[in-house]
């Protein structure tokens, strides 16, 4: 059910952009904090992400940006007295597009991969489409509020023999950046 509703929220906003869109006319570099809420099977071994991202937005046209975002991300893992889960560390590295929709406020999507940091982890494809608002600030700068649903896809980490199904590590990204209009 949830998962029509967003469909729902993405047509709309596919079919009015076109009415909301203004121009985005220089390139720009976004230095920013992140939080990661872990979701489905992933909240099971962590309960929170924390990490940083540098992000460079090239306009392509009018309306449209192409995105480049690096990153660092550590989930801190689940400890009690029955287990205790290693951390996931990660640099999540995508590229993706973003759609301006009116003065400060775009939809985006994201493709890329996330690459392990500690032992025993593999590198995992990356998907995030996610949405925000930018804030003026002095001269050309901003701020950057985002907010993403980020997936990252992986063979199962399971040594059993004949497992061949996929993982993924779901999470809800929050992004606060400092944006410098270049």
């Amino acid at each position: 059910m949830l998962t029509s509703k967003i469909k729902l929220v993405l047509i709309t906003l596919i079919f009015l952009a076109p009415f909301m869109a203004k121009a985005q006319s220089m390139a720009n570099i976004g230095v920013g904090a992140e939080i990661g809420l872990p979701s489905g099977n992933f909240a099971g071994i962590s309960g929170i992400g924390v990490g940083a991202s540098i992000k460079a937005d090239l306009p392509v046209s009018e309306n449209l940006a192409l995105t480049l975002n690096a990153g660092y991300m550590n989930f801190f893992g689940k400890r009690n007295q029955v287990f205790n889960v290693q951390d996931l560390t990660y640099a999540p590295v995508k590229a993706g597009l973003k759609y301006i929709l009116s003065d400060s406020f775009y939809a985006e999507g994201q493709l890329g991969a996330a690459l392990p940091l500690n032992n025993g982890q593999k590198v995992l494809f990356v998907w995030s489409p996610g949405i925000g608002n930018q804030f003026k600030l002095a001269g050309e700068n901003r701020l950057d509020l985002g907010i993403r649903y980020e997936g990252w896809t992986g063979k199962n980490e399971s040594n059993l023999i004949g497992l061949n199904s996929s993982n993924t590590k779901g999470f809800v990204g929050l992004r606060f950046a400092y944006v410098f209009g270049l």
